[in-house]
């Protein structure tokens, strides 16, 4: 094993293949609309508990809990929007969808 300290050339470091959910998406995509909620069907409760967990997990990373709530029923999980993105100073809504 050969160790080295203090290398001029450090490589960009990869990621690990990791995709975006695709829940992750649409709701960055609804976040941007003027819809008010949403629902992700699925085929059992098993995975909508699974898929939940990713939706609270990005809320939380991205500090979005006054943004949108979210909440599974049955084989459904429902996002609600709780607070409009706008300008503080305008009140009015920046997305356009």
């Amino acid at each position: 094993m050969k160790t080295s300290f203090d290398v001029e050339y450090l490589p960009e470091r990869r990621k690990n293949g990791a995709k975006e959910a695709p829940e992750i998406t649409e709701i960055k995509s609804f976040l941007a609309c003027k819809h008010q909620n949403m629902r992700f069907e699925y085929d059992d409760e098993r995975q909508a508990y699974n898929r939940l967990r990713i939706i609270q997990r990005f809320r939380r990373n991205n500090e979005l809990r006054e943004v949108f709530d979210c909440y599974r029923s049955d084989r459904c999980v429902y996002v609600i929007r709780t607070k409009k993105k706008g300008h503080p100073e305008k009140g009015k809504e920046t997305a356009i969808c």
